[in-house]
């Protein structure tokens, strides 16, 4: 483990790897703004195995990591707005992350998961918009999402500290000036139809903090094969890629049922975001949401005309706007 001194406060912050600790116990530490590397879970390799097999056949005979250098923004925007709906909701690609979860020890009675999202880094100067946004200061639960959320990430191939992400962890519970006001889930999973089309300008709303400089930032490289989680709560940004190479890397997300009952989470300093994410997710065990009465009880009752979740035919249509 390494511990970190944020901020000169007494508190610190600790990064795990490899932990023995229960489900609860990673859960509860996630949640105090600790990060977890796991790196000895065969299913996470098996994720990356299929990930990449997925990116030659894509690419080929181009290098994955290369493909910018072959590849115009647009055009990359069209094969890539083909591609991830068709990855995300593989049956492959969900069963892998259901093993994932099982794997790492957390209980899949009431373990509910979010769909896998493939994310891409190219090079500053190529496509950063849409498909590929690189997303700024931000944190997760600015878009949404509850207090329980976790995130997975893993890399595909090699992370480098100019084409990764960051954390601001001395901002983990402390406000910062964002705009997440200005996003409301159920409009979102309306803009995100033309997700794929976006290549020279965004046009979703996507919050993040406003002139934020951090005083101390942590960039974390697991190894492919390795999985990096933390909670929906840290502050962190994407890196401008100055690597020459594209960066891949897939993350999902995890809540846990019990946690969500009880109230349990991270702190929520500074969130301003409406709707709510939480039916994305859906028990590892069988694949059952969350029940709509509890949603309603928790997050209260969205408007009538709200659309409550992005399904995989949106997605489809998505794919067919570019």
């Amino acid at each position: 483990m390494v511990r970190l001194a944020v901020g000169g406060q007494v508190s610190t912050v600790t990064v795990f790897v490899d932990p023995r600790v229960s489900g609860d116990e990673l859960r509860q530490r996630l949640y105090g703004g600790n990060l977890i590397i796991l790196t000895r879970l065969k299913s996470v390799s098996d994720f990356v195995d299929h990930a990449r097999e997925q990116l030659t056949e894509l690419f080929k005979p181009h290098d994955p990591e290369h493909a910018h250098e072959h590849f115009e923004p647009a055009d990359m925007a069209r094969i890539l707005g083909t591609w991830k709906p068709r990855f995300i909701h593989s049956d492959r690609s969900t069963s892998l992350v259901r093993g994932i979860i099982a794997e790492a020890g957390l209980p899949v009675e009431q373990t509910h998961y979010d769909v896998p999202k493939p994310r891409t880094s190219f090079p500053v100067g190529h496509l950063t918009t849409g498909v590929a946004f690189a997303f700024p200061w931000h944190r997760d639960v600015w878009y949404s999402a509850p207090a329980q959320q976790l995130n997975w990430w893993l890399p595909i191939y090699e992370a480098r500290p100019d084409n990764s992400m960051s954390f601001d962890l001395p901002c983990f519970d402390r406000a910062v000036p964002n705009s997440s006001d200005t996003f409301d889930y159920y409009e979102n999973n309306t803009k995100r139809l033309t997700t794929a089309s976006q290549v020279s300008q965004e046009r979703q709303a996507r919050p993040g903090a406003i002139d934020h400089s951090p005083v101390h930032d942590l960039v974390v490289l697991p190894s492919p094969g390795s999985v990096l989680l933390f909670s929906g709560a840290h502050l962190h940004t994407s890196t401008p890629n100055t690597s020459g190479l594209a960066r891949y890397s897939v993350d999902f997300r995890t809540v846990d049922a019990s946690d969500l009952l009880a109230g349990r989470g991270a702190p929520l300093v500074d969130v301003h975001s409406t709707g709510t994410a939480i039916r994305d997710f859906h028990r590892v065990s069988d694949g059952n949401a969350f029940d709509e009465d509890t949603v309603v009880a928790l997050f209260g009752a969205p408007p009538p005309d709200a659309k409550l979740v992005f399904s995989t035919d949106d997605a489809e249509l998505s794919a067919q706007s570019v």
